[in-house]
């Protein structure tokens, strides 16, 4: 993927409306049945790792937001604490469901390089957020204690496969994201 790649674009408010709207929905989405929840407007798909990811980021950058975004995600945080203490069958159960699938949907995009090599280089940006999201859920699985070894195996091979495609590059994600993804721990945020 050697083809210059332009920076995703990133919107700080939005982001935080996402937040909000997943951690208000997280219960009842953990104990049901569908894998990505529904959410208003054009927000993204209610997941586990969605929200994670988000969190994670707006935690990093949060001396950049605003009193009532940090309430926001003060809450949102309280929310995902209590629905993990709450509901841990079901919310470990979501994110193991999850984690599978977003292997399998970054795999895919991996899949399609030597089809179709300039495509993919780019979209690979934001594809990139896929893997992000498994690094979130990673994490989380392992603070739970229930990462296995499948799992990490899965993560390791397909992160193989993408390094097979790719050399490093400067940071690829609006650089206001930059102090949450510190590059030896997100290193596929540093490569085109």
């Amino acid at each position: 993927m050697a083809i210059a790649q332009p920076v995703t674009r990133y919107d700080l408010d939005r982001d935080v409306r996402t937040v909000e709207a997943m951690a208000s929905r997280l219960n009842p989405y953990v104990y049901e049945n569908e894998l990505y929840g529904l959410m208003p407007g054009d927000l993204a798909k209610l997941t586990v790792g969605g929200l994670l990811m988000r969190v994670h980021r707006l935690s990093a950058i949060s001396s950049t937001l605003s009193p009532k975004q940090q309430d926001t995600l003060n809450k949102a945080r309280q929310q995902l604490d209590d629905v993990r203490r709450d509901w841990t069958v079901a919310y470990e159960g979501k994110l193991t469901r999850e984690y599978q699938s977003r292997i399998s949907a970054f795999n895919q995009f991996l899949n399609e390089y030597p089809d179709n090599p300039r495509s993919v280089a780019e979209n690979y940006p934001s594809n990139a957020e896929k893997r992000a999201i498994l690094e979130s859920l990673a994490d989380e699985a392992a603070s739970l204690n229930i990462l296995t070894a499948d799992m990490k195996n899965a993560l390791g091979a397909t992160d193989n496969k993408l390094r097979r495609y790719t050399q490093p590059s400067s940071f690829i994600w609006d650089e206001r994201l930059r102090p949450a993804y510190p590059e030896d721990k997100y290193w596929f945020l540093y490569l085109k």
